[in-house]
């Protein structure tokens, strides 16, 4: 394959991997706001089941979340749900909108996506009466993010002949990586940075 041809097939792969737009724009990582939920639907059901006391009753409560899923919009994210609680022979079903924190760490190469908050309140019957007892944020069920790999693992190392028989070693990686909501997906881009080491004479037989 000629130099030219290797040159043009670079530019294709680089321009089908990301948008070839300004700087940090060379590649991109598209993670769909789709492929969050689909890892919910994997998980299954998630649920808990605690202990609770007011004045002089003592009991437990549990939670069910009903169709979870992560919205993405323009420099936002939302985590939404339903919650059954139940609370003794009583129960009740609530919507739930928290807050989501993604971002990207290049010392790990991995994008992270937190729940940071998501209360609903618990409240039970007292005599008839409803009563408030606190707010439970289903942050603290969801310690562990989710993860996904960044672009910085895609690095190759190329190598050209060219007419005079010399060699040229080209290695391109990314660098400069940086993070964007937008509607419906999360883009991770970085700038291709492509380092030309020294050219060795290729051996004529």
């Amino acid at each position: 394959m000629s130099f030219i041809r290797k040159t043009a097939l670079i530019f294709i792969i680089l321009l089908h991997s990301g948008s070839i737009v300004g700087q940090n724009q060379d590649l991109t990582v598209i993670l769909k706001e789709s492929v969050l939920n689909k890892m919910f639907t994997a998980i299954g059901d998630i649920k808990g089941t605690s202990a609770y006391s007011f004045m002089f009753i003592e009991g437990t409560y549990t939670w069910d979340l009903l169709n979870p899923q992560i919205k993405l919009h323009a420099n936002k994210a939302d985590f939404v749900s339903d919650v059954k609680v139940t609370v003794g022979k009583y129960n009740y079903l609530i919507h739930v909108v928290g807050n989501v924190e993604i971002c990207y760490e290049p010392k790990t190469n991995l994008i992270y996506v937190e729940i940071t908050e998501a209360k609903f309140p618990l409240n039970i019957l007292f005599f008839g009466k409803l009563k408030h007892l606190l707010d439970v944020d289903l942050a603290s069920y969801f310690e562990t993010p989710f993860t996904f790999e960044g672009p910085l693992t895609i690095g190759t190392e190329m190598v050209f002949t060219m007419p005079d028989n010399t060699t040229k070693t080209i290695y391109a990686h990314p660098l400069n990586c940086g993070v964007k909501i937008a509607e419906k997906q999360v883009t991770v881009s970085a700038e291709m940075e492509f380092i030309n080491r020294n050219a060795t004479l290729k051996q004529v037989k």
